[in-house]
């Protein structure tokens, strides 16, 4: 079977299954999959593995400065109980952090552990540039069925495991409940269709004091994504070997959303790349905007919005109620001088107790099992059910195949432009899908 199809029949494996608070499971498992110890549960889900007794600095690298104090607060735990290995949390912003990872795979200088994202996944797998994981789980000293979905085999080539999950994600709608009170409107509710959302945006629209209806950011997976698939569109077609962009309903879904730029509900692209709406919604100054839930204790940090703000679920479409969902995972580097110490941490970062720690600080939404309720009741003054509730019909974010870095880079470079009004939407579609299917026939 190809890497492509590997990858995607996994991805499906895991979102196509519903999200169930209390910990449901999918019994499939694999060669790489053989059931643990009853030791190794033990130790996965209660405590920090011992390692051996040399002083030994490791670093773990992460993209989310949101999610830092959390992080630190699990590598603080696993400190103690293993007092030789100093851990550093090194946080390199998403816009810089896969450049950075690439620059270090090709030098041999990876960090010891990193985040790992399904559109990273193959390129480091097949480069081996991230330490397979197969021995660890046939000696049962981890258990990959311990994840709820069918999560322990996203990221697993080949029948290969190359990472230990972390989380998964959606994304919600955030609203200023504030914004809605003066202007007398009923905050958004499951009825909402983009109809509505339109409609409210422009209401909430005060262009005298700078404050926007809608952010209508031109991005992938917080943005018309979700749009082209609640208009029934496809960003790609099941099989992932032809572009969705260029259908009807997708290049419906897209202009709607750039409608609201020409409307002037929304700031316009320049406005948003100057300033990020998600720091516009923060100070006050936007009524909606999609965000994903990774985002939650950022936004939840601003004094101003303190108490003031909301999630509600994303509006439905015209054919469905659309979503991108995503996992992210802990994978080692190969090329580490400090395998085995390397391997405890990955180990530790997954087990209960530390999923147990992220879910407590709200910092996202766990994978491990009979983890998640806590993270629902992280933050009781916002309604968070939205997000596992969406992931039941939710898509997959769509890596797992070789032409999806080399498409995914052309995208932004011909959709940024055309929602600035320098092409127009339907053009730059066309122009996307056949970038898309370019690289796809390349990939053959």
């Amino acid at each position: 079977m190809s890497n492509k199809k590997i990858v995607t029949t996994l991805l499906s494996a895991f979102f196509v299954s519903s999200v169930v608070l209390s910990g449901c499971s999918s019994s499939t498992t694999s060669t790489a999959t053989s059931a643990p110890s009853e030791k190794a549960k033990s130790e996965t889900a209660t405590e920090a593995p011992k390692a051996k007794k040399d002083s030994v600095s490791l670093t773990l690298a992460i993209w989310d400065k949101g999610q830092q104090g959390a992080t630190e607060a699990i590598t603080a735990e696993f400190m103690k109980a293993n007092p030789n290995i100093t851990v550093k949390v090194e946080v390199t912003p998403w816009d810089d952090y896969w450049v950075k990872r690439s620059a270090e795979a090709t030098s041999g200088t990876l960090p010891d552990v990193f985040w790992m994202h399904s559109g990273q996944f193959l390129k480091y797998a097949t480069g081996k540039f991230i330490t397979p994981l197969t021995d660890k789980v046939k000696a049962g000293d981890i258990d990959l069925n311990n994840y709820v979905s069918n999560l322990g085999n996203v990221y697993t080539l080949d029948g290969v495991p190359y990472a230990v999950p972390k989380d998964f994600d959606t994304i919600g709608l955030a609203y200023n409940k504030e914004l809605f009170q003066k202007a007398n409107i009923p905050f958004p509710d499951d009825t909402w269709d983009y109809t509505k959302l339109a409609e409210v945006a422009k209401k909430l629209t005060d262009a005298s004091k700078g404050i926007y209806g809608f952010a209508a950011k031109a991005d992938t997976q917080i943005g018309y994504w979700n749009d082209m698939l609640a208009f029934g569109g496809s960003i790609l077609s099941p099989d992932m070997k032809k572009s969705g962009y260029d259908s009807p309903e997708s290049i419906a879904a897209l202009k709607q959303r750039y409608q609201m730029i020409v409307d002037k509900s929304s700031p316009t692209v320049q406005q948003m790349t100057d300033t990020d709406p998600r720091e516009m919604f923060k100070s006050g100054k936007l009524a909606m905007m999609f965000e994903g839930s990774w985002q939650i204790n950022d936004i939840y940090s601003s004094d101003i919005m303190k108490g003031k703000w909301d999630w509600a679920k994303l509006p439905k479409g015209p054919k469905t109620r659309g979503n991108i969902i995503n996992g992210l995972g802990y994978s080692m580097s190969a090329a580490g001088k400090h395998q085995d110490e390397a391997w405890l941490l990955t180990k530790f970062l997954g087990s209960k107790q530390a999923a147990q720690i992220f879910a407590d600080k709200g910092a996202a939404i766990p994978a491990f099992k009979d983890t998640q309720d806590a993270w629902l009741k992280s933050k009781p003054d916002l309604n968070l059910k939205v997000f596992p509730e969406q992931a039941k019909e939710a898509t997959p974010y769509p890596a797992g195949s070789k032409s999806y870095p080399v498409w995914f880079t052309k995208e932004a470079q011909i959709m940024a432009p055309a929602f600035g009004g320098k092409q127009s939407i339907e053009d730059a579609a066309k122009a996307v899908a056949k970038a898309m299917n370019d690289a796809i026939a390349a990939e053959k």
